[in-house]
């Protein structure tokens, strides 16, 4: 034990010497991690050069004097000096005799830069060297041939921890150009994924656009052609079944019976004419076809819409209609409110349009999606994408549900406005 002791204590020996009676003492050979307190507190540069320092006024009373001497560094560290090889008296040995106390480790943590705690943990794990250790240690650094012995085995010890350093290195710089490498491909990826995201976007926008102008035009063509056409059979059918009444026989049965199939195929010509093209949006803008839309959501529920919106171009508007009905729809499918009240702003350069009910809300984090296939939450956050803005929810059970939507007001702005179209001839 006694050996291991001795040996260890040599791996953290120092040899110092003077060239002239008037220099300061500098270092010839050794490690300051020869303990694991000097090894903690070597960690940082400035732990490095103050470790350094530590020796120079011991070494320097043992070189003037001649013999050796005792002292504890600034870390509190028991040092001594003495006379190696015996003989040379330009040169002494300095050995780490004993540990510092954790008050006197902790001290030096600012000057060091090391945790407190790391330096009082590693003060504990340092043992003191007993007096046969460090008496071992003293005969090999006295001794010329042990004393070249330990300098041959430290230039060597030197040699091993700067080839482990520069192997750590060039392994550093490899796996540094292997992550420069993996962080460009991964920077090629995202700039690849987001010209595919523009491209997607671009295309889905192109899409509504189309969508919106073939509905719009299956919507006129019903509406100046079959959707007319019924409207003046209906009225031929009335003026024939007013006339037939006033046969003693009350009126035909056959017109009666048709007049009511004609009516309620204009009603369902007219319910799909208001999903192809909302009544009073393409003529009057979002915020009356929203008050259209809420004008019926059933018994006891009521319904208004507050603000306004510049008017946008048509298949914007028709896009955030839709995304607004579906709102509604899934209100009072699911909430059972008895106020549904829509809300268009502008909110610093973005069109702001939000769907609150005062129903039984739910939970927030499951997605709601419509019953009858229509866009739900994750449809109408991709659409709001689309358009470059974003679809949020919020809801708590018994507080009913928002649904906000924002898009950029800018880019989707109505370069010009189309003229009315009336619906007035499937008014019956």
């Amino acid at each position: 034990m006694a050996d291991d002791l001795a040996q260890r204590q040599l791996l953290g020996a120092e040899l110092w010497e003077r060239a002239d009676p008037v220099s300061t003492a500098r270092l010839v050979a050794g490690w300051e991690d020869g303990s694991a307190f000097c090894a903690s507190g070597c960690s940082t540069d400035l732990g490095l050069a103050f470790c350094r320092a530590c020796p120079v006024a011991v070494a320097d009373r043992a070189l003037r004097a001649g013999r050796a001497a005792s002292d504890v560094c600034p870390a509190g560290v028991r040092l001594l000096a003495f006379p190696a090889p015996a003989g040379c008296p330009g040169r002494v040995a300095v050995l780490r005799v004993a540990p510092p106390s954790r008050q006197s480790a902790v001290a030096i943590a600012e000057q060091v830069r090391v945790a407190t705690r790391t330096l009082s943990r590693a003060a504990a794990a340092t043992e003191p060297a007993s007096g046969r250790a460090t008496l071992a240690a003293a005969r090999v650094l006295r001794d010329p041939a042990g004393n070249i012995a330990w300098r041959v085995d430290q230039r060597s010890r030197g040699a091993d921890q700067r080839r482990a350093a520069a192997q750590a290195l060039i392994q550093m710089m490899a796996t540094s150009s292997e992550l420069r490498e993996l962080y460009r491909s991964s920077q090629r990826q995202r700039r690849e994924l987001d010209r595919s995201r523009r491209l997607v976007d671009r295309l889905a926008r192109a899409t509504l656009r189309t969508q919106d102008e073939e509905r719009a035009r299956i919507a006129h063509q019903i509406h100046d052609t079959a959707a007319q056409s019924m409207v003046s059979a209906f009225r031929f059918l009335e003026a024939a079944r007013t006339a037939s009444a006033a046969d003693v026989r009350g009126p035909d049965p056959r017109l009666v019976n048709a007049s009511d199939r004609l009516r309620t195929a204009i009603g369902e010509v007219r319910a799909v004419l208001a999903r192809l093209l909302p009544p009073g949006l393409e003529e009057l803008g979002l915020a009356e076809a929203m008050r259209v839309r809420l004008h019926d959501l059933g018994d006891g529920i009521g319904g208004e819409v507050v603000g306004e919106l510049p008017r946008l171009e048509g298949w914007v508007e028709q896009a955030l209609y839709g995304m607004a009905s579906e709102a509604v729809s899934n209100a009072v499918r699911h909430g059972m409110p008895t106020n549904v009240r829509v809300e268009l702003a502008i909110v610093r350069g973005r069109a702001v349009l939000a769907v609150n009910d005062d129903g039984r809300g739910f939970d927030a984090s499951a997605t709601i999606q419509s019953d009858h296939g229509g866009l739900g939450l994750i449809g109408m956050t991709r659409q709001a994408s689309w358009l470059g803005g974003s679809a949020r929810i919020a809801s708590r059970v018994g507080h009913g549900a928002k649904v906000r939507i924002s898009i950029p007001v800018e880019r989707h702005l109505r370069a010009r406005t189309g003229g009315p179209a009336s619906d007035e001839p499937l008014r019956s």
